[in-house]
């Protein structure tokens, strides 16, 4: 018999949540129509209460405690209220499914025996979400997007939440019922109806989880942040970005050392958002050899 496989797409929506991985971390969870929960990993809805219990995937961070956002800040809890107990949450989780699919039919669980082939081939399957839209073309297409996570000001209020880019140029921010031109997008930074940094003393509302008050530091500043969501749209366009343009500067001036490539990749280095600099190389190496062209006298090992 000869081996095969098929892929099967499941629509679902994101809620918020957050991780505790040491640190704590905000997450926008995936959750999906036949009950698979994406947390940094694919659970089942039965394993859901232990991940809870566990302190793995949480519904409030300490006071005192620091709430890690992935590419926008960091902010050290002052304040919280918090809307959620372990059980609540976890039914919250389970009337989002039901919201999606009120029969509660087909839902996913995982078997002892796909326990057994990840721990055999160490590995641990994903329920990574792909942000998408549904086309305006004849028939029911959707098109794939990124994401970024965000501060909408709205009814007087300060929310942490998504904002995307999809395929067709076009941007939604969760919480506003429309979709945006890059332009508009710059305008609302402008208007500071979206921002990366909360103003002194303003509430953050977390969603469904509640409301905190926050120090916020590490912050990404607005001209990278716009830059960021710049680059991902035009990567789900599936055009070249500004990554791929110092990729390509540092592999012309290792072919030919000279001033013209190392000005050539300064521009294009510093190009890139700051805080994205970082994933020109691998994990070990990050930008490190981007900076020590440009930045240092030392040579380079072979």
């Amino acid at each position: 018999m000869g081996k095969v496989y098929r892929q099967q797409r499941v629509e679902g929506v994101t809620i918020p949540a957050i991780i505790k991985n040491g640190n704590y971390f905000w997450h926008s969870m995936a959750v999906y129509e036949d009950g698979a929960v994406s947390v940094w990993e694919k659970v089942d809805l039965d394993a859901v209460p232990q991940k809870i219990a566990n302190n793995k995937l949480c519904f409030q961070v300490p006071v005192g405690a620091e709430l890690s956002v992935f590419e926008l800040c960091r902010l050290k809890i002052t304040s919280a209220e918090w809307n959620f107990n372990e059980q609540s949450f976890y039914e919250h989780i389970v009337d989002t499914v039901k919201s999606m699919n009120p029969e509660m039919e087909n839902i996913y669980k995982t078997t002892p025996r796909e326990h057994s082939k990840w721990k055999e081939h160490h590995i641990c399957f994903s329920a990574s979400p792909t942000p998408c839209k549904l086309g305006a073309s004849f028939g029911y297409e959707l098109l794939k997007g990124d994401s970024a996570h965000i501060f909408l000001r709205k009814d007087g209020k300060l929310l942490l939440t998504e904002l995307y880019c999809y395929k067709d140029e076009t941007f939604s921010i969760d919480g506003l019922d429309d979709f945006f031109a890059f332009e508009d997008i710059e305008r609302m930074f402008n208007d500071k109806i979206l921002t990366t940094k909360p103003k002194k003393g303003e509430k953050i509302t977390l969603g469904d989880l509640g409301t905190v008050g926050a120090e916020a530091d590490c912050v990404v500043s607005t001209n990278n942040k716009l830059a960021e969501l710049k680059n991902k749209s035009l990567r789900v366009q599936g055009k070249p970005d500004a990554h791929e343009a110092a990729i390509n500067a540092y592999h012309a001036y290792l072919v030919e050392p000279n001033d013209f490539y190392k000005e050539r990749l300064r521009e294009a280095y510093e190009a890139v958002p700051e805080h994205e600099r970082c994933y020109l190389g691998d994990m070990d190496t990050r930008d490190g050899d981007f900076r020590r062209i440009l930045y240092s006298d030392e040579k380079r090992e072979v």
